[in-house]
């Protein structure tokens, strides 16, 4: 899931301690301010932009990366901030030299991380591409032998670090949950879901009536937007999972794909054509029944060019998706997307799909009600207008304030659902979040912030748990020096990323070897080659760095 305005969310983002982190982390390298500033010969560097997006957090973990670069390898790097919307279209454009980025995975699977790099992906903002690579990640996604699979994703992502290095994994997140413990039902998941029909308020041993089943928190950010189609940040999903329910959804502690809307399904032999079989007792908020009419729409309303879902390539899986969305077919009837009554959907892919259950989880795949969006267009999503068929309705929506959720009662399974409202705060200052927490003004933060996180670490509120996302560097490929690929592998090298976590982070954080997190079943990323078996790929190794970097034939110091 790409990272937008809930990227700052979750990363630590507080600039007091980030800055504090970041003096500690140079002081501890102090010894090294008197290295011998004498260059090699060879040609020199061309001038270098490191990219990032407003937030204190990646501005201090630039610092540091500056500061490392221009110790080890003599480089000046000039640091450039821009708004979230510039930052985008920069990169788009291959407008810069190195950027920042961030990936949570939208499923468990190494697809969600290594697909985005094939030739034409909608987040391969590198100018990299290889034909071989997008062979690996096609067979890979056909393959229905769970070893084979994994051995394929092996090889790509191999290649992805080791050999072509368009890319600099610097650490991967963990999840910062924190609670009061009068809240239960809540589960530290991989992917950091939180559907909160699983939520209720206990004190005292007793669960407390309905009046006072009230949830409050911070999410973080303003949405958006919560309209399923369009959205593509975690701060947006947040909302949806709980105003919203798809066919299947994720098991709060597995993560595997249960029934939701669909009761059950079956699969052909080769797991090309799934057939869905929705509940009778599934309504939309206004009282009509949810059918498979409505996913139909929903579907090809994502991947109609017109809708603009940055997110539609998870429905090119299904047959004839990439061609309608893209405009090469106009008529709906040729996408594999067949109603055989109201109650049965039937899906025809592609070519078998081994992730496309936890696809059909994703918050684009989410229903939505088609007389509701054809009758108020653009204002669809707002309170007394939005038709919804979640565990809970919106019902006031203050924008850069709050959000109000109350229980719906046209929900197919209200009788398990406790909490009666749910309050969502978009502030996106983490400290000003925490003194609503202590304050006892929310039940649950998501970020602990920066100057706070020795003191709550070890807190029993605090829920430090692993995370299926990755904070990385982008290298533009197609301009010097990064062009070469051995001086992308010269700065892997020369970015002590152990520094960064346990000076600047501080909450857990693992330098990244690889670029798929750890966690995935079944699956286990490559090391390292050549330079330092031991610890990995991308291990902090200045003199290799060196190396390379004159080897490509740039000015390096003595």
């Amino acid at each position: 899931m790409k990272r937008k305005n809930s990227s700052s969310a979750i990363i630590i983002a507080a600039a007091v301690l980030a800055l504090a982190g970041l003096l500690i982390f140079m002081s501890i390298r102090k010894d090294k301010k008197d290295r011998n500033v004498e260059l090699t010969e060879g040609k020199d560097i061309p001038k270098i932009e490191l990219l990032y997006n407003s937030s204190e957090s990646h501005k201090a973990i630039a610092e540091a990366i500056k500061e490392q670069w221009h110790k080890e390898l003599g480089v000046d790097v000039q640091l450039v901030n821009k708004e979230w919307k510039v930052y985008l279209k920069d990169t788009q454009d291959l407008n810069y030299n190195v950027g920042r980025a961030g990936w949570i995975g939208d499923y468990t699977d190494p697809n969600t991380f290594l697909d985005m790099w094939v030739k034409g992906g909608g987040n391969n903002q590198t100018g990299w591409s290889s034909t071989k690579y997008d062979g690996l990640i096609a067979a890979a996604a056909r393959e229905l032998d769970p070893e084979k699979r994994m051995s394929l994703f092996y090889e790509a992502e191999d290649m992805l670090i080791n050999d072509e290095v368009p890319i600099l994994p610097i650490y991967f997140y963990v999840n910062q949950n924190v609670v009061k413990p009068y809240v239960k039902g809540m589960t530290y998941n991989l992917r950091d879901l939180h559907p909160l029909k699983y939520v209720w308020i206990e004190k005292n041993g007793k669960v407390l009536p309905p009046s006072e089943q009230v949830f409050t928190f911070n999410n973080g950010a303003e949405p958006e937007t919560i309209d399923p189609a369009l959205m593509t940040g975690s701060v947006e999903f947040n909302i949806a999972m709980q105003i919203f329910e798809g066919l299947v959804i994720n098991d709060p502690e597995t993560l595997e794909p249960i029934p939701a809307v669909a009761e059950s399904w079956d699969m052909n032999k080769d797991g090309s054509v799934y057939t869905f079989h929705l509940r009778h007792d599934a309504v939309w908020t206004n009282g009509d029944p949810v059918t498979a009419e409505d996913f139909r729409y929903s579907w090809l309303r994502a991947l109609d060019p017109l809708t603009a879902a940055d997110y539609a390539y998870q429905l090119y899986y299904i047959k004839n998706g990439k061609a309608f969305n893209s405009g090469d077919i106009k008529d709906p009837g040729q996408v594999g997307i067949n109603v055989i009554d109201d109650y049965t959907l039937e899906v025809t892919l592609e070519s078998p799909t081994p992730f496309f259950l936890d696809l059909v989880a994703f918050h684009t795949l989410l229903p939505v009600n088609k007389k509701c969006v054809e009758k108020y267009g653009d204002k669809w999503t707002s309170p007394g207008n939005i038709v919804t068929n979640g565990a809970f309705r919106l019902v006031e929506w203050k924008p850069k304030d709050k959000m109000i959720l109350e229980k719906s009662n046209t929900f197919f399974d209200a009788a398990q659902v406790k909490l009666h409202k749910v309050i969502i705060h978009a502030i996106e200052d983490n400290i000003t979040g925490m003194r609503m927490f202590e304050a006892g003004e929310t039940d649950w933060m998501r970020t602990v912030p920066s100057p706070q996180v020795d003191q709550w670490l070890n807190r029993p509120e605090t829920h430090i748990t692993p995370f299926l996302t990755v904070y990385y560097y982008r290298f533009n490929v197609t301009k010097p020096p990064f062009n070469d690929k051995r001086v992308r592998m010269a700065f892997n090298l020369a970015t002590d990323k152990d520094a960064i976590c346990k000076y600047i982070l501080k909450a857990g954080q693992v330098p990244a070897t690889h670029f798929v997190p750890p966690g995935i079943p079944g699956y286990t990323s490559p090391k390292g080659r050549d330079w330092d078996k031991a610890k990995g790929a991308y291990a902090y190794n200045p003199e290799k760095a060196r190396a390379l970097l004159q080897e490509s034939g740039y000015k390096v110091r003595k």
